[in-house]
């Protein structure tokens, strides 16, 4: 293309002309206002039902802008409207000239929405008035008042100004002036030019002399420049990019959990019952139940309904909440409602009735200082609802009986099943932007450690994992781990003997009162964040040793429990409340088993970011930041196999030190999960004789380290392992239940089922295993997370085992089928443990066993992957390592979404 500049600089100019223009030009955009703090919690509170005789009037002066439509948020409130007309007809204010007006047909409303006047002459900066009456209506609709913000304007009803505005929705048009879009669409048209002036040009010379070197020495100082900016300021930028992720998450998670939890109140049920049903029907039609409530702030109350298989939800109950105080404390017997002061009026539609649940009676203003007051709730229920299958739950006879119940104006026995809402959920928010608050310090400590002081990995690993456990710690809160109602209990036990106060014996421990006092459920529930935030730094206020219920005991030793035995006794010594004293021994617990992973680490020559991620994976941080003895048994099987590691594969030889520690971590690891990991001893073996100094000296050594754990085996489990073997199938049962189990007799008179049964469980349940080896289900299996989080874990480990090209191979192919054939074994134990003691007869696969039990032998397997074909060309620790703490970032964000879901 001749002149192809020339053709180049004309189509640039023509694209900064477009770009100059389409900003310049202003468009039309529609704001709304009058909306501010509007969403279903804050529609509460309602106008009278328009009727012919109702004259609503809203006074309004409109903003600078045009004003192009207004419109009111009506309701039917339940009910289905099928007659009558809305007219609404605005006027200014001064003239009381008509600016616009419309009708509207009752039977087009459906359940609720706005309705109002589009303006043709748009007034701007002018008051006016709205007036909205009824026509030929037999019932009519309401409008919701807006009780959460103070908008603009006033409202009337029957010339009586109203305490509260009406929702409305004023549509503004404006003028605004685009630059994103123009922008994009200039930069698509540059783009899609340079492409065709690029290749149109191929064919020409190309340029020569001063102009051509000019040119590219220009270039070049260009891409020089570039290049110190970046080198100067990419950490900055990778720090602000991590921050930034974090920010991003969790505004996201708050936008579609945290907001929506936030807005539901906290319940507890103040009359339990027994599933005794009071039928609605002629009989029952009107209930009247008064409670007096022992809580300090009150927002609402609820009444448990049941229905029946024939319920279809026709009809609507009515009811209505006093407080009546004032009238009750005067002893008279007449209608207390006609001097109490009215809460809460509604009209709910039978088909939002959810079986078995309360239905939720929210006070229009929250009820503060309401210990001791009286309320009457009233029920009556419409002639569709009578004899329909609908009921009230009732308490057994007799209970509650300071607090009365009438049905049909009698006095009955028994009384509604309630339950009390005490307040919004609004400590929400500050709980869950405190966590966000340490995410991104953590994140800040993190890259500062990776990328700008360039830290040793495992004094990153110390750091991340222990932030990482004081999120877990406050996110899956006390009792929401497996047994972990046992594993306290326990450790209270203990700690009682640390502090040398006797035992309350079976079932039973000596507890602080207020220990004793506060519950944590096992399931996620916003009571236990609520209790969280409560007591996070309170002082024991009352620390008399109580009998409480426990769990049995147990013939458990103190060693696997003593980081949380330690934590939990120091909590006592300070007079800490219940909450710090619990958040500190489970913290106590993970500290433990990041310091045997560190040393474990420290003593590693390779394969340290394969135990980083090992570590901080999903379920073995919620397992080691929890009262469960898995961190201590976890962390001591991890710093053994570190030890083997080490032992086998450097040049200096084997310290007398060394060897001790590594028999004392043998015999501690059989003291957990029944001494199912007693074939890891066997990893010793890969040590060679060099680093014993002979193979004598090196024979001994292994045989006592394959022996001390034997015997400590037979010293801990010799009663189980003898039941197992002499139990035979009359008496062999699933644990404490009556359900046949299998016996050790049956597989050895008949070994191909045992073959049968274990190709089936490897079948059936391997991807359970590997999804919740890595932590897909957390809690008790119930707390879900994507799937999308395993797989990346399993991902990066996979990427971790794979050395660097110019890093010994170590681990050779003989070494390799040991390994393989140690860890064989080890899940070979466990799968059999569950097989003969947790699996019901005839059940085609083993039930009971977790991915999670895997976990600790999983440093000496993933050294089965190191191979020399596939390889680095460079470190990749630095971004294995980012990419785990993203990953862990995801599964908080999950975990989040997953235990706020109400």
């Amino acid at each position: 293309m001749e002149n192809r500049r020339k053709w180049a600089v004309g189509y640039a100019v023509l694209c900064i002309l477009y770009f100059a223009v389409s900003v310049l030009m202003p468009h039309d955009r529609l704001e709304s206002r009058g909306l501010e703090g509007i969403g279903k919690p804050s529609l509460k509170l309602k106008t009278e039902a328009i009727t012919d005789k109702t004259e609503l009037r809203f006074e309004y002066l409109t903003d600078a802008q045009a004003l192009s439509q207004l419109s009111f948020y009506f309701t039917a409130d339940g009910g289905v409207l099928t007659r009558g007309e809305i007219e609404i007809a605005a006027y200014d204010s001064d003239t009381q000239e008509l600016l616009a007006d419309a009708v509207y047909d009752l039977k087009d409303l459906g359940a609720e929405g706005f309705w109002g006047v589009d303006f043709e002459n748009e007034p701007v900066n002018q008051a006016i008035t709205v007036v909205i009456t009824g026509k030929n209506i037999e019932e009519g609709p309401y409008i919701w008042l807006n009780t959460e913000t103070e908008t603009a304007g006033t409202s009337y009803e029957d010339g009586q100004a109203l305490e509260k505005n009406l929702i409305f929705n004023a549509v503004y048009r404006t003028q605004v002036h685009y630059v994103k879009k123009p922008f994009l669409t200039t930069l698509m048209l540059a783009l899609l030019g340079a492409m065709f002036f690029l290749v149109a040009g191929g064919t020409e010379k190309e340029e020569t002399g001063q102009r051509a070197s000019a040119r590219r020495e220009k270039l070049a100082k260009l891409s020089e420049t570039a290049k110190r900016f970046f080198r100067r300021y990419q950490k900055l930028l990778g720090l602000g990019l991590l921050l930034f992720i974090t920010a991003l998450l969790f505004l996201y998670v708050y936008d579609v959990q945290i907001r929506k939890a936030m807005n539901s109140t906290h319940r507890e049920v103040v009359m339990k019952d027994n599933h005794e049903l009071l039928p609605v029907t002629a009989d029952t039609q009107d209930l009247t139940q008064y409670y007096t409530t022992e809580e300090n702030q009150l927002v609402g109350l609820g009444v448990r309904m049941d229905l029946g298989v024939d319920f279809t939800g026709e009809g609507t109950i009515h009811a209505e909440v006093y407080d009546v105080t004032e009238a009750a404390a005067s002893g008279e017997d007449a209608d207390l409602s006609t001097r109490g002061t009215l809460l809460c009026a509604a009209d709910i539609n039978g088909a939002g009735l959810l079986d078995g649940q309360y239905m939720g009676l929210i006070f229009d203003k929250s009820q503060t200082d309401s210990k001791g007051h009286t309320y009457e709730v009233k029920l009556h229920f419409s002639e569709e609802l009578l004899d329909s299958g609908l009921s009230v739950i009732v308490t057994p006879e007799g209970y509650y009986e300071d607090n009365a119940l009438y049905v049909n104006g009698v006095e009955s026995t028994r009384r509604l099943s309630m339950n009390a809402h005490t307040y919004f959920n609004l400590f929400l928010k500050k709980y869950f932007f405190g966590m966000f608050l340490f995410a991104e310090i953590m994140c800040a400590g993190f890259y500062y450690l990776v990328f700008i002081r360039k830290t040793r990995i495992e004094r990153v690993f110390l750091f991340t994992i222990l932030c990482l456990g004081v999120l877990y710690n406050f996110l899956i809160t006390p009792y929401m781990t497996p047994d972990e109602s046992y594993h306290i209990d326990m450790t209270y036990r203990q700690s009682n003997t640390l502090l040398g106060i006797e035992s309350a014996g079976e079932n039973k421990c000596y507890k602080r009162a207020d220990d004793a006092e506060l519950t944590f459920t096992s399931e996620p529930s916003l009571e236990n964040y609520k209790n969280i935030y409560d007591g996070l730094f309170t002082m024991v206020q009352d620390d008399r040793l109580v009998e409480a219920d426990a769990t049995s005991v147990t013939d458990a030793p103190m060693v696997v429990y003593l980081p949380a035995i330690l934590g939990m006794s120091l909590a006592r010594l300070l007079h800490l409340g219940t909450v710090p004293m619990l958040l500190l021994a489970r913290w106590c617990s993970l500290l433990f088993f990041a310091l045997m992973t560190y040393f474990g680490m420290k003593k590693l020559p390779f394969g340290k970011i394969t135990l980083f991620l090992l570590a901080i994976l999903p379920m073995n941080l919620q397992q080691c930041t929890s009262f469960s003895y898995d961190a201590v048994i976890t962390g001591v099987i991890f710093l053994f196999i570190c030890y083997c590691i080490a032992l086998a594969y450097r040049e200096e030889p084997a310290k007398p030190g060394e060897i001790l520690v590594m028999g004392i971590l043998s015999i501690v690891m059989i003291y957990g999960k029944s001494g199912v990991y007693l074939p890891l001893a066997l990893l010793a073996l890969l040590i060679p004789a060099k680093q014993f100094g002979g193979r004598g000296k090196r024979g001994f050594c292994i045989l006592c380290l394959c022996l001390l754990p034997v015997l400590a085996f037979l010293n801990k489990n010799a009663v189980a392992v003898n039941y197992i073997a002499t139990t035979t199938e009359a008496t062999a049962t699933v644990g404490s239940s009556t359900t046949s189990a299998y016996t050790l007799g049956y597989f050895l008179s008949q070994p191909l089922e045992l073959i049968r049964v274990m190709a089936n469980t490897v079948a059936d349940k391997i991807s359970f295993y590997l999804m919740s080896l890595v932590g897909q289900k957390m809690g008790w299996v119930e707390i879900e997370i994507s799937e999308v989080i395993p797989m990346l874990f399993w991902l990066l480990l996979v990427l971790s085992a794979m050395r660097q090209k110019d890093e010994p191979q170590y681990v050779r192919i003989g070494q390799k089928w040991w390994i393989a054939l140690v860890c064989a074994a080890c899940a070979g134990v466990i799968l059999a443990g569950m097989l003969l003691t947790w699996t019901p007869r005839d059940h085609i696969s083993i039930e009971g066993v977790q991915g999670r039990y895997f976990i600790p032998f999983m440093p000496a397997l993933m050294l089965l992957l190191r191979n020399g074909r596939l390889t680095w060309k460079g470190s990749a620790k630095k971004g294995l390592m980012y990419a785990g703490l993203v990953g862990q970032l995801l599964t908080v964000i999950y975990l989040i979404k997953a235990v706020l879901i109400l």
